[in-house]
């Protein structure tokens, strides 16, 4: 993911883009899709902007790749923030439908639902939220409290030592 400075026009925002894909390429990377959200708001300020233009790339190849092309990415004029990441051999490509649908609010109002999630994103949010926790993730939190009380402990012992002055 590439977020870039939307105070630039089309044009260059186009031949930005077009020297993000061929730094991808130069490294030999495959572009397999890439997926263009425009400009959207930013969840803080970056670099002083509000707002930044927003394009997925999916791309294949080798991972030595990687940090070269990170170089890059951070070299290049304009890029606000970048992100790469691996997804697993088994990653579906998923998009977002590009209208944003009016729906109505609890207390009736009519307001902006967001981006339209597409049917396979529906899916895959469906089987997210019904998904168990799994038990591993219980323990570990047991094993750091444990940890914490006794930790807790020591330090109580600490304070109350009348020796230490």
């Amino acid at each position: 993911m590439v977020i870039l400075s939307p105070k630039y026009t089309d044009k260059e925002t186009e031949k930005m883009l077009k020297e993000i894909k061929d730094s991808v390429t130069e490294h030999k990377f495959e572009l397999v899709d890439e997926d263009i959200w425009g400009i959207r708001d930013l969840a803080y300020r970056m670099k002083g902007q509000d707002r930044g233009y927003y394009a997925i790339l999916n791309f294949t190849g080798d991972p030595k790749g990687i940090a070269a092309l990170e170089k890059d990415l951070g070299l290049e004029q304009g890029v606000l923030r970048h992100l790469l990441i691996k997804v697993p051999d088994s990653y579906t490509l998923l998009r977002y439908e590009g209208e944003v649908m009016m729906a109505k609010t609890a207390n009736g109002r009519t307001g902006t639902a967001g981006p339209v999630l597409s049917n396979p994103a529906e899916e895959l949010d469906k089987k997210v939220r019904t998904a168990k926790p799994k038990a591993e993730k219980s323990t570990e939190r047991e094993d750091s409290a444990k940890e914490d009380n006794k930790l807790d402990e020591k330090l109580k012992a600490i304070i109350e030592d009348k020796d230490i002055i």
